[in-house]
């Protein structure tokens, strides 16, 4: 009994760490601005990425080479936006409120996404 609650805290004690990371690493890469054939490349408006973008660009992002020092960050958010996407799903019908959040987590983390590809082509023309 206590070995299975002392499993739960700590479970949700990673969860806990798990969130602050990612929305740490999406606000670092949120600050970052996009070159402006990227932008074309998403259709970047200037409001917002759009959050069904987030496939298509990681698929972009797995033909483009790779500097090496991204790996666990794009792991990290992925694992975070199929949580995101999991919770909106679940959790949309109940509420319009919690539904509106959700979307715009998912296009912080395609705008993650972006800023990632773009770094990656940038350091493919130098």
């Amino acid at each position: 009994m206590i070995a299975s609650l002392i499993l739960l805290l700590s479970l949700g004690a990673l969860a806990q760490f798990l969130v602050a990371y990612c929305r740490t690493l999406i606000v670092a890469y949120g600050e970052a601005e996009l070159s402006l054939q990227m932008r074309e490349v998403i259709g970047f408006d200037g409001q917002a990425a759009d959050p069904g973008e987030f496939d298509r660009l990681m698929g972009l992002m797995r033909v483009a080479p790779s500097p090496g020092d991204d790996h666990t960050n794009i792991r990290v958010v992925t694992l975070y936006y199929r949580l995101i996407a999991l919770a909106e799903a679940l959790l949309s019908p109940v509420s319009a409120k919690a539904s509106q959040w959700f979307d715009h987590e998912r296009a912080r983390c395609s705008y993650f996404a972006a800023v990632t590809l773009d770094r990656r082509l940038v350091a493919l023309l130098k």
